[in-house]
């Protein structure tokens, strides 16, 4: 842009100068005014002459001098363009290439991909399977869950059974080998004494029988130092398993009705309940204690419960409920079982000294009873008494 600047620059000059000396008459130098005739005068053309070849000849250097850089400059160029466009050649073969890699290795990538899906699609194939065989097999597991809770509940109710059964059987031992025992208390103790010869004379007195043949109906019989005993400094009892059981009843029932004495003192007597029996029979005490306080007969089920009669008709009474309907039916007030629950905890000799007393009836033993006691011979004083006066 220069180098034609220049050119346009210098032709400008020229048709200036060849303007003014065509268009000027007269050229004034100083104040003088000279003629075109006097100007053009042949030296000073040939000066303007050899000036302008002058310049023109600068111009053509210069104009050579400007060709030669303008084409150095485009030669520059041209090399310049064409390694450029060597460059892009290559720039694009080598982006072809890489394109070429790139789809190659996009490809091997996504051929990878397919077969990670379908192994995948394969997995979860097989898990699916898997699951569905877990799930039949939690079924078939659930089922005989099912089956074996079955079995379980069948098997507890069972051993429940069972073990009621056993329980009810242990107790009905117990209680047969407690219906042949008897506890005498307040029995002044000795050194040296013999049980079976005291006791022996005392109970041959109280029925009036012979001391040999009650020798013979005592099986066995120790003293035990019981609680009871010890809380209340009473000697130590003394528990007689008798032979028989019928004797073992008539002096139990007889000494309800009369009392018998060693050395002036009275003897208390009472029967054996094995502990299983006394834990059961505790919730019905509120009842019996109600019972014994109205004169209202009544009779313990073994292991628990009682048989009663009232307005003629007799009542089993084996659940605590019923208990509690049958006392409000008696007129009782929870005052009174607030007032019995406080005997439930007193011991059996309590209990059943408190009993004793409120269930002691003269002149009404039982039909059964008279007929046992005529056929063993026993008698009470009160009945040799009654015999005597006829």
């Amino acid at each position: 842009m220069v180098i034609w600047n220049n050119i346009y620059r210098i032709l400008e000059e020229q048709t200036k100068i060849i303007k003014e000396m065509t268009s000027s008459p007269n050229i004034k130098i100083g104040k003088k005014s000279t003629s075109a005739a006097n100007l053009s005068s042949p030296p000073v053309q040939a000066l303007t002459q050899r000036k302008i070849e002058g310049m023109l000849a600068q111009e053509k250097v210069t104009s050579a001098t400007s060709t030669q850089t303008v084409q150095a400059s485009l030669t520059t160029i041209q090399n310049t363009m064409l390694m450029l466009q060597e460059s892009m050649t290559n720039n694009h073969i080598e982006s072809k290439a890489d394109r070429e890699a790139i789809k190659t290795e996009l490809k091997v990538e996504i051929g990878e991909m397919k077969t990670e899906i379908k192994n995948l699609d394969e997995k979860i194939d097989m898990i699916q399977q898997a699951t569905i065989k877990n799930e039949e097999k939690i079924k078939i597991i659930e089922q005989q869950s099912e089956k074996n809770e079955k079995k379980l509940e069948l098997i507890e109710n069972k051993i429940k059974t069972e073990n009621k059964e056993t329980e009810e059987a242990l107790i009905n031992l117990e209680m047969d080998r407690s219906s042949y025992y008897l506890r005498f208390q307040n029995v002044e103790e000795s050194r040296g004494e013999d049980l079976t010869e005291i006791m022996a004379e005392i109970l041959a007195n109280f029925l009036e029988r012979d001391k040999e043949e009650m020798i013979r109906e005592i099986d066995d019989i120790y003293r035990v130092y019981t609680s009871y005993a010890r809380r209340h400094r009473l000697p130590k009892e003394i528990h007689i398993r008798f032979a028989r059981r019928k004797v073992r009843d008539i002096i139990y029932k007889i000494s309800r009705e009369e009392t018998i004495k060693y050395k002036e003192k009275e003897i208390i007597i009472l029967k054996q309940i094995p502990r299983r029996v006394r834990e059961l029979r505790k919730d019905y005490h509120f009842l019996t204690n109600y019972l014994n306080k109205k004169n209202i007969p009544f009779r313990w089920i073994t292991p628990k419960g009682i048989l009663t009669t009232w307005n003629e008709k007799k009542i089993k009474i084996d659940d605590v409920s019923k208990a509690q309907e049958f006392f409000e039916q008696l007129g009782g007030s929870e005052e009174e079982i607030n007032s019995t629950d406080g005997l439930e905890g007193s011991s059996q000799e309590e209990y059943q000294q408190r009993t004793k007393k409120l269930e002691k009836k003269p002149n009404k033993e039982d039909k059964e009873e008279r007929s046992v006691r005529e056929q063993i011979g026993i008698t009470t004083r009160s009945q040799i008494a009654a015999k005597n006066k006829k």
